[in-house]
């Protein structure tokens, strides 16, 4: 009987499975290296309360730089104006729509601070995930591998208590230097609070850039949808980093 082949494959290590080797890639990036960019961010907004919807949508826009001395952001002075005259023509007008303000309010300095240095931000997505499929499947006409995830996030009690129903399912693909080019993920849940029924579901997805030692998220687009007491809500946004 031949044992020889079967005893070189026992030999032989084991290849990793597409999610360990994604975790062990993203670990070696550090984001030390400087880099500037300039921030776009688009939103927009519906509420619909008795089945009368009322639409508001801005943009905001920004240089970024991040290095050593930490993160800048410097809006520019026009802008800046823009949001100001708002301001004051709501106090003449209550109802009137506070575009650039509310655009403002919306870029989070923590997550701006991610998207410079997403390698972190994803490997802690990735703690939480099971790798369902792997599979080939080319990303924009680029070849790509294809992860499909099962996500449970660790939500706190507070969270939890109210939730009847929650599903996060994600994507990653992942080009040929093992790094990942975009992830998606959808999430949709239900549940009740003092007998008042909710539901809601959201998706996102950001495509990346290996930018010396850091992938940034160049591009993150998401939508969030909610409902309950009779009010229901469509959020959409997009962020754009354009490196320069």
């Amino acid at each position: 009987m031949r044992i020889a082949p079967l005893l070189v494959c026992l030999c032989l290590p084991l290849r990793a499975d597409g999610l360990s080797e994604l975790r062990t890639a993203l670990q070696k990036l550090h984001g030390a290296e400087p880099v500037k960019a300039a921030l776009e961010y688009d939103y927009w907004r519906q509420t619909t309360e008795d089945k009368k919807p009322v639409v508001s949508q801005g943009k905001a826009t920004a240089q970024i730089e991040d290095g050593a001395q930490g993160l800048r952001i410097t809006w520019a002075r026009p802008l800046l104006q823009q949001a100001a005259q708002e301001s004051k023509a709501q106090n003449q007008q209550p109802d009137r729509p506070t575009p650039t303000r509310t655009a403002l309010r919306g870029v989070d300095v923590v997550e701006v601070a991610e998207d410079l240095d997403q390698a972190e931000a994803l490997l802690r997505d990735l703690d939480q995930a099971q790798l369902l499929e792997e599979r080939p499947e080319p990303w924009q006409g680029h070849p790509a591998r294809l992860l499909l995830l099962k996500v449970s996030p660790n939500l706190p009690g507070s969270q939890k208590k109210y939730l009847k129903e929650l599903k996060v399912d994600a994507k990653v693909w992942i080009g040929a230097d093992g790094l990942p080019l975009a992830y998606a993920s959808t999430v949709s849940y239900k549940g009740s609070r003092f007998f008042i029924s909710f539901e809601g579901a959201s998706s996102q997805e950001r495509r990346f850039a290996h930018v010396g030692g850091r992938l940034v998220a160049v591009r993150t687009t998401s939508e969030d949808r909610s409902a309950g007491m009779g009010m229901s809500t469509l959020n959409k946004k997009v962020t754009t980093f354009t490196i320069l």
